[in-house]
């Protein structure tokens, strides 16, 4: 706690005054991410025009707050993957339930529009959107590396190619379809 108040330019005291103790100022901490994701990433999802772009925006902004954010993002995952029952109470608090139910939202306003195939799983969707994201960020210094990976070089070339994967799906185009795509 004393690290942090001197980074913060504040005394110890008024660090404890404010957050209470060190579980509150970790709480506040992930609840601030959870919350900026919801503010900042899941609108992109609404925005007008194609939704291939707007799936291409969502996944490079997450990808890019991910590893803004790493410090914050890792402790989210070490309590997803390791937490005990007490610890997890942030993460089970309805706030990240929430985000996911926004984004899947978000995914069947698109099918109610026609944009997005009825058929599709919303929620299914969701989910590869958002683990292949966590899943780079995690292993990001080997998986840029590998060869057959050259598209997540860069977040605006795996968004890309995430976006279009998601939307137009690995079965083959027919021969008139005269759309360019990598």
């Amino acid at each position: 706690m004393a690290d942090i108040a001197a980074a913060a330019g504040v005394s110890k005291a008024t660090v404890f005054h404010h957050f209470g103790n060190k579980r509150g100022l970790y709480q506040a901490l992930i609840a601030d991410a959870v919350i900026g994701f919801r503010e900042q990433v899941v609108p992109l999802l609404d925005a007008e025009g194609e939704t291939e772009a707007g799936l291409s925006a969502f996944a490079a902004a997450h990808v890019e707050r991910l590893a803004r954010l790493r410090g914050t993002m890792r402790l989210i995952m070490r309590e997803m993957l390791e937490g005990s029952p007490g610890s997890l109470e942030v993460l089970r608090s309805g706030e990240m339930a929430r985000n996911f139910s926004l984004v899947v939202e978000a995914l069947r306003r698109g099918q109610a529009a026609g944009k997005v195939r009825a058929d599709a799983d919303p929620g299914l969707a969701a989910f590869v959107l958002m683990c292949t994201s966590w899943f780079l960020f995690q292993t990001a210094a080997v998986t840029r590396r590998h060869p057959d990976l050259a598209v997540t070089a860069t977040a605006d070339g795996y968004a890309a190619e995430l976006a279009r994967l998601l939307y137009h799906g690995l079965a083959p185009r027919p021969a008139s379809d005269s759309r360019k795509h990598p």
